[in-house]
């Protein structure tokens, strides 16, 4: 006898096995349903982390903007009134 054979002679069809199979249709569809949301529920994660790491990056651009601008008007004022940088 074959391994095949002893795994499905110790797998005979009886009524508790016949009566997990009979909402067969159900379990799929509901099977489905929950991968969709899974896959959903990724996507949506994955476009807020990146939305997140998106406005964080324009924070901190900005932010460099405002300093470099902060520091090119200190020096014209300080060239204007002829004050020496400080180093």
């Amino acid at each position: 006898m074959g391994r095949n054979e002893i795994r499905m002679r110790r797998q005979m069809m009886n009524a508790g096995r016949i009566a997990q199979h009979r909402n067969y249709g159900e379990l799929m569809a509901r099977h489905e349903r929950d991968v969709k949301v899974r896959r959903i529920t990724k996507v949506v994660i994955y476009f807020l982390i990146i939305a997140f790491l998106l406005i964080i990056f324009l924070i901190v651009t900005r932010w460099e903007k405002r300093e470099n601008l902060k520091e090119v008007n200190q020096e014209s004022v300080s060239q204007v009134i002829n004050i020496p940088k400080a180093r």
